[in-house]
């Protein structure tokens, strides 16, 4: 049974990434205080840990399992009782549109804190006039945006035990960094992915040799992304302002610099692993608490 159950969404917008929190009547916490908990008993039921292997499709009973994980400084000093004070998420669709997840805040039957997640998408959006509501006979259309919600969790995390458990990496990884506990890239494939036709690299060789395992890791997770795939590189780049990240372009091709402070900042904003404060607008990378160099 889950105890002091709070609902917020994950929201990133304009280059940061922040929790708001989801206003609700009594009725409505207690009836998700219940189907939470079955989401969550139906989570753990029989689930067998296991660790992480980028290359493995779990089975049904199997759960990923991340020891020591750390928070991001966003969600690091959130628990069930500090959601109060977050602010309410805004009723703009702009906003809503924008949710990457859901994290419920409770505490558990032994009293220790736990954060449920839920998957969101645009498709879990109801926007006014394309729902239509039986009310007393007669259909009409929410006045406002809503939320649909799932009805399974994605990830549960554990933050006395710094244990986060999760079944599928590619959802997880767009609301939470996971990019540390990713594979490295072989030369080989660091080689493949900078001949890819959306890149101009300017010593193949130099970074494929060269890279150390952080940036190994961010190669296998740009393979992986299908960004290369899914956005040209005018779009790339044009998405890229206020991201502190220079993109220079030759013959339609977004240039990999071998300087390697360069192709950092590149790679991070490629995974999408930059984000800038609320309110000092520091640019900060997802996965530590550090400043982006």
């Amino acid at each position: 049974m889950l105890r002091n159950f709070q609902l917020t969404a994950i929201i990133r917008q304009g280059g940061q990434v922040r929790l708001q929190r989801i206003p609700m009547h009594q009725a409505l916490q207690r009836a998700l205080t219940t189907s939470w908990g079955a989401q969550l008993d139906a989570f753990l039921d029989e689930a067998q840990e296991i660790s992480f292997d980028a290359g493995y499709q779990p089975e049904g009973h199997e759960r990923f399992a991340l020891q020591d994980f750390e928070p991001p400084e966003w969600l690091a000093r959130e628990s069930s009782a500090t959601i109060d004070d977050l602010s309410p998420i805004e009723q703009d669709e702009a906003s809503i549109a924008s949710i990457k997840a859901l994290a419920g805040f409770a505490r558990g039957e032994n009293g220790n804190e736990l954060i449920l997640y839920q998957n969101f998408s645009r498709s879990h959006v109801i926007r006014p006039g394309a729902f239509l509501l039986l009310r007393n006979g007669t259909y009409e259309t929410a006045e406002h945006p809503g939320l649909t919600l799932d009805i399974k969790l994605a990830a549960v995390h554990f933050p006395a035990e710094q244990k986060l458990l999760f079944r599928n990496f590619r959802t997880v990884n767009t609301f939470l960094p996971l990019g540390d506990f990713y594979d490295e890239a072989s030369e080989q494939q660091i080689r493949e992915i900078l001949a890819h036709d959306k890149l101009a690299p300017v010593n193949v060789e130099a970074i494929a040799t060269e890279s150390n395992q952080w940036f190994r890791k961010r190669f296998a997770l740009l393979r992986d992304s299908g960004v290369l795939d899914k956005y040209t590189a005018k779009e790339i780049r044009r998405r890229s302002k206020g991201y502190d990240v220079e993109i220079q372009m030759q013959r339609g091709k977004i240039v990999f610099p071998e300087d390697r402070p360069a192709a950092k900042k590149l790679l991070q904003f490629l995974n999408e692993e930059l984000f800038r404060g609320a309110i000092t607008e520091t640019l900060y990378e997802t996965n530590s608490k550090r400043e982006a160099d």
